[in-house]
């Protein structure tokens, strides 16, 4: 079950997420095969853009299979105990690190449908850095959490740089199951990366504010930039939802044309393992893929990929 929160984040006397400003019009969806210059636009001035049939029937076959087999037999990797990891609370059930121990899902890592996208939005693919690769359910019968609007990790100099792209970090949310007004759902405040607060975002876009849901078939792709407002609306709290979540950062020295340049992003977590397969990838265009590293990562690399190691980070425990 979801434990419920509180609205701090937008006006608790309106809503019980946000401001209740709930938008009706879905936003377009577009064929990252056909119309990759026109998702690129509409990314770059909203802040996130819908791809429609991203993932295949095979595909969604496959990774539903995969959610069925491990909770079966992986049940703690997933927070399906009596003593549940506080990131399961409010996310329902989460695979943090299914690539430590599932070489199987290498191929949907750069997904030939959503990830030429990613690589226009961070500036071509030779600056795109993997960051994270998660699976997420929200099951049957969770409950209503209310989780506050929010955005995931921002830089400060977002707010003032000129141009604002290619953004910092970039996730790519794929639905694995169809979702609809009573399942949970994806929900944007677009255009809101240049403010701080979703209060600023209200005062600021005025009559623009909107709280977006984004409903999809399965298999429809969401890329957002981590900067923009964003929560999970729980629908009727009856039914359920699967997503795959992959976070991406920018790599590379960025020209401003001013004589200066942007760094690299730093790395989104503290806790995120690469495993040595794709770590140490024998393609160098791979390796430099993975190669945004964190102090973990390094210390884990340093031992020899010693298991222990691993065991001793924050979600590297190692599961059958």
């Amino acid at each position: 079950m979801l434990e419920p929160a509180k609205n701090i984040s937008g006006d608790p006397t309106s809503a019980a997420q946000g401001f209740g400003q709930l938008g009706t019009t879905p936003p377009p969806a577009f064929d990252p095969g056909d119309d990759l210059d026109a998702a690129y636009e509409f990314f770059e001035n909203n802040g996130f853009v819908v791809l429609s049939s991203c993932l295949n029937t095979s595909e969604l076959e496959h990774l539903n299979g995969f959610y069925d087999k491990t909770q079966l037999d992986s049940p703690r990797a997933w927070g399906i105990t009596r003593k549940r990891e506080r990131h399961h609370r409010q996310q329902g059930l989460i695979f943090s690190q299914p690539l430590l121990d599932h070489p199987e899902l290498d191929r949907y890592i750069q997904h030939p449908r959503s990830f030429p996208v990613v690589s226009q939005l961070l500036g071509g693919q030779h600056n795109v850095r993997f960051s994270e690769f998660n699976f997420r359910e929200t099951p049957a019968d969770a409950g209503v959490g209310a989780m506050n609007f929010h955005h995931d990790r921002v830089l400060p100099d977002r707010l003032t740089r000129t141009p604002y792209m290619p953004c910092d970090w970039l996730c790519a949310i794929h639905y694995l199951t169809d979702v609809t007004p009573e399942t949970p759902s994806f929900c944007v405040v677009p255009s809101s990366s240049a403010f701080e607060s979703l209060q600023e975002a209200f005062e600021g876009l005025g009559k623009n504010y909107v709280e977006l849901p984004l409903y999809g078939a399965a298999g429809t792709c969401i890329l957002y930039d981590t900067a923009i407002f964003h929560t999970r609306l729980d629908g009727d709290g009856r039914h359920p939802r699967r997503t795959w979540h992959e976070y991406f950062a920018r790599g590379g020295w960025l020209s401003t044309g001013s004589g200066d340049a942007r760094p690299p992003t730093p790395v989104l977590t503290n806790w995120n393992l690469f495993p040595e397969r794709l770590a140490l990838h024998p393609d160098p265009q791979q390796r430099l893929f993975f190669s945004h590293w964190n102090t973990a990562q390094g210390e884990w690399v340093a031992s020899g990929f010693d298991i222990d190691v691993r065991r001793s980070t924050a979600r590297g425990d190692v599961h059958p």
